[in-house]
């Protein structure tokens, strides 16, 4: 049987690469359908291939992979590699938030469109510094499919895309009405999670000249702690390689004469125990003596509670045969709570806020002579946790909506889209049980707060207590047309030709509460972010048939930002049908990021990290943290890139394919703070920029964006799929997908020799492998499904000669496996079993991941969930 590749089918397949279609199964007498765009171009096709490698995500394989969350469905893809986080991570500024990031990029350098156009960014930066768009803000049950372009595509859609782009296409003329509820827990407890949808529609746009589609959505999730899981309850690694008692934390107690010299414990916090100092020394320093320390790990949230109110609307009316007007609305309300960390220990190095330097003050802590508690005669340096406040608590609030209005024009030489969008992302963050410097500040004066270790009353307790409110909020509003035709047809096909015009403006408003800037709050983090900006870019795209099955594709874009400049993004791909089964492809292109507002508008930024000090005085080589002021800088230029992508694909038999695409991405001018490790190692440099208490102890940091030179990133992609048709109806498809990482260079500081980061942890976890294999059965009323997902092992990077204790550490390989059974013997009913982590198996040590065990950025620790579904249509 011979067979064609078909562009549609092939520029969508997913996972699978490639489908053909076969000559038999299209009728002659079948009506020309819509012409179509595809992700990565703006030219509609009908039956042409294109030298994009698209990744599609059916709907059909989004129920078969048991996810109840896009998130959880994107997090999956073995592009996803790495820096990409979704709410786990808990001590961000934008907490309760999830994104994607193609390549191990980060999600700054990933595109998200919803049915092709642009959604508003979170209100809160991803690590201070990155504008993304959060996930859990989109609907599952009306997403149709997604569309993921693993290639640069600058020269489409401008700014962000230069790891790839992930187009989520939504459901629209729906003519049913579908209603699904759905409840799961963990195996091991403490993460119930629950859901329901309807998706119904309403009028034929054919025949009836409109329809009006119609999804809500509701998740609900419980919270889970790390000492809710046996893995991470003890907080004691130590009997691991290079494991530390990570998840116990010193608490005070001890009053300091001298930091160095620590006047034995009598008296421990409430809530701690007394501990030998070694447990928590650098091995080999010679720590002698006990410590007042507690274990973190009940204030360690691995999943926070979440609750999403999810709606989505889609209204498509005919005006006439060549017009139709369109309409989307999305809407989201999510709320997010979680114990950020243990109560606030207070003691050197405790500062708040000072609104007119936008620096730090510090705060004295020290028990006045005359403190019930000081029983000498001078002023008594201390260090206590507050355990009697309790845990520090947050939550987040979120309002996302997207509301676009379209026409669309198809005549018989043109094809014209208008487009007017406005999408917006409100943020409003709680915090609880922070303490007030002010009222702290009295009790040490008068005595009231007591810290021999008794019953503090409640009166002086609420008084010390500090509720607070951080709001955040980030616009977008767009007006873009775009047109495509065939111009002529030459002597081996068509010409085709696109072109366009946008225009945007974004604006940023994350701030920080009174509290905070009236320097009421102790040990305040701060990322205040103020700015905005307008976007004018116009686009041209060609499809030119060289030869016989052999197509050009060229396209470019200038972009002007009005304030980082302008940028030319051209692109060219080839593709070859180079006999029935087999076709080549290849691109170039340019691309480009402008900064972020966070990076280039008027930013302020405190935060807290660790480094490994060599010159701590009390510790040489140990890791201590310190306070890190970040700021903006509006001099910053653009990162650019050049991508380079080449593909074959090979369908050797009926419903048989495998394919290999290879990439190459280089950025230049790629932005960020300068490393803070190697401001540490390299102190005689950056001697402005450090600072230490009397004792010598690291204090501060100070940083700012700067453009910090190149990075290089390389690899592959095998996809490849089979089917089979067995006797008595019996259906097998099996499909693997794997990703390898080549190189992640760059340097940790301009001008520095490049480090290899493919493979290790230097630069966030980046295997080398990712892979994900499934085998799918049907037969009669029956669906079954069974995939594994691997990841690699990865290196753990080495910061000093004694930061891994002279190991040559490796965190081990991982592979999970899931499964889900479908059953469809009841009348329009499906009934769903699935289970995920189906071994209930837990992620790989990782020694740089503290008190959390392993890398959030590739795991979590839900452990085994069985989640069961029905779904009923009418």
């Amino acid at each position: 049987m011979k067979f064609k590749f078909s562009a549609v089918a092939f520029a969508l397949s997913g996972p699978v690469l490639l489908q053909p279609v076969f000559a038999e199964d299209i009728s002659s007498a079948e009506v020309l359908p819509e012409r179509i765009a595809i992700t990565g171009s703006h030219i509609k096709r009908v039956d042409q291939e294109n030298a994009t490698p698209l990744l599609l995500l059916t709907g059909d394989e989004i129920r078969q992979s048991g996810k109840v969350t896009l998130t959880d469905v994107l997090r999956d893809l073995t592009i996803n590699s790495g820096n990409s986080f979704d709410e786990q991570y808990t001590g961000s500024f934008s907490a309760g938030s999830a994104s994607i990031g193609l390549r191990g990029l980060s999600p700054k350098n990933t595109l998200v469109l919803v049915n092709g156009q642009r959604v508003s960014s979170y209100g809160f930066a991803l690590n201070t510094q990155d504008n993304f768009v959060d996930l859990n803000a989109l609907p599952l049950s009306s997403v149709e499919r997604v569309e993921v372009l693993k290639d640069g595509a600058s020269a489409v859609y401008g700014s962000d895309a230069i790891a790839g782009v992930v187009n989520i296409i939504l459901k629209k003329d729906y003519q049913q009405t579908s209603l699904s509820a759905a409840a799961g827990n963990a195996t091991a407890g403490g993460l119930a999670q629950y859901s329901a949808g309807l998706v119904t529609g309403i009028g034929d746009v054919d025949s009836d000249g409109y329809n009006l589609s119609l999804s809500l959505d509701w998740f609900s999730r419980e919270h889970l702690t790390a000492d809710q899981r046996d893995l991470l309850k003890s907080g004691d690694f130590r009997h691991l390689p290079g494991g530390r008692l990570a998840g116990w934390s010193t608490a005070g107690g001890a009053f300091l004469a001298n930091p160095a010299l620590p006047v034995p414990v009598t008296n421990c916090p409430q809530g701690s125990i007394l501990r030998p100092r070694s447990d928590f020394a650098t091995p080999g320093s010679g720590q002698t003596g006990s410590v007042c320390a507690f274990n973190t790990q009940p204030f360690n949230s691995l999943q926070p509670e979440v609750t999403r109110r999810q709606a989505s609307i889609n209204g498509t009316f005919q005006l006439n045969d060549q017009w139709q007007a369109t309409a989307e609305v999305l809407y989201s309300y999510n709320d997010s709570a979680m114990t950020f960390g243990a109560p606030l220990t207070v003691g050197p190095g405790l500062r708040a806020y000072q609104q007119s330097s936008g620096s730090l003050v510090d705060i004295a802590t020290a028990l006045p002579v005359g403190h019930p508690d000081n029983p000498s005669n001078k002023a008594l340096p201390f260090e206590y946790t507050l355990f009697d406040l309790g845990p520090r608590l947050k939550s987040n609030n979120q309002i996302f909506n997207r509301v676009l209005a379209g026409l669309k024009y198809q005549g018989e030489d043109w094809d014209i889209n208008i487009n007017a969008l406005q999408s917006s992302s409100l943020q409003r963050e709680y915090a609880g049980n922070f303490v007030n410097r002010y009222e702290f500040e009295k009790a040490l004066a008068n005595g009231s707060y007591r810290f021999d270790g008794r019953q503090n009353s409640a009166e002086v307790l609420d008084k010390l207590r500090l509720q607070t409110r951080r709001p955040g909020q980030y616009q977008l509003s767009s007006l873009n047309l775009t047109a495509s035709t065939i111009l002529l047809e030459l002597p081996y096909g068509p010409l085709g030709f696109a072109s366009g015009v946008d225009l945007r403006r974004e604006t940023m408003d994350a701030g920080t509460s009174p509290e905070v800037l009236s320097g009421t709050e102790l040990r305040p983090a701060i990322n205040l972010v103020k700015g905005e900006r307008e976007l004018l870019a116009g686009f041209a795209e060609f499809s030119v048939p060289l030869y016989t099955d052999l197509t050009a594709s060229v396209a470019g874009r200038a972009d002007h930002y009005d304030d980082s400049g302008s940028a030319v993004s051209p692109k060219l791909g080839l593709h070859y049908v180079l006999s029935d089964d087999w076709l080549l492809r290849g691109s170039w292109s340019r691309g480009f990021r402008a900064p972020s507002l966070p990076e280039i508008a008027d930013s302020n930024t405190i935060s807290y990290g660790t480094v490994i000090d060599p010159k701590d005085p009390l510790e040489p080589g140990s890791r201590r943290g310190f306070t890190s002021i970040r700021s903006g800088n509006n001099e910053l230029q653009a990162e650019r890139s050049n991508n380079l992508n080449a593909g074959v694909i090979w369908s050797f038999q009926q419903h048989a394919s495998i394919g290999v695409d290879v990439f190459r991405i280089e950025q230049d001018q790629i932005i960020g703070p300068d490393n803070a490790q190697y401001i540490i190692n390299n102190e005689s440099l950056f001697a402005d920029r450090i600072r230490r208490d009397a004792q010598g102890r690291l204090q501060l940091i100070t940083n700012q964006y700067k453009n910090q030179g190149t990075r290089t990133t390389s690899g592959f992609d095998i996809d490849a799929n089979y089917q089979l048709q067995l006797a008595g109806g019996h259906q097998l498809k099996f499909k693997t997908v794997w990703s390898r990482l080549l190189d992640y260079k760059q340097a940790l500081v301009a001008g520095q020799p490049e480090i290899d980061g493919a493979g290790n942890n230097q630069f966030g976890a980046l295997p080398d492998w990712r892979g994900n294999s499934s085998v799918n059965w049907q037969h009669g009323d029956w669906q079954a499904n069974l995939s594994a997902d691997f990841t690699s092992g990865y290196r753990q990077k080495v910061v000093t000669a004694s930061s891994n204790l002279g190991l040559k550490l490796q965190v081990a390989s991982y592979t999970q496996w899931n499964s889900q059974v479908n059953y469809l013997g009841f009348t329009d009913t499906v009934l769903t079993l699935s289970v995920n982590n189906l071994l209930d198996r837990d992620p790989p040590f990782d020694v740089a991941a503290g008190g959390d065990y392993f890398d959030t950025s590739l795991y979590n620790l839900r452990g085994r969930v069985v989640n069961l579904s029905v779904n009923y249509q009418f």
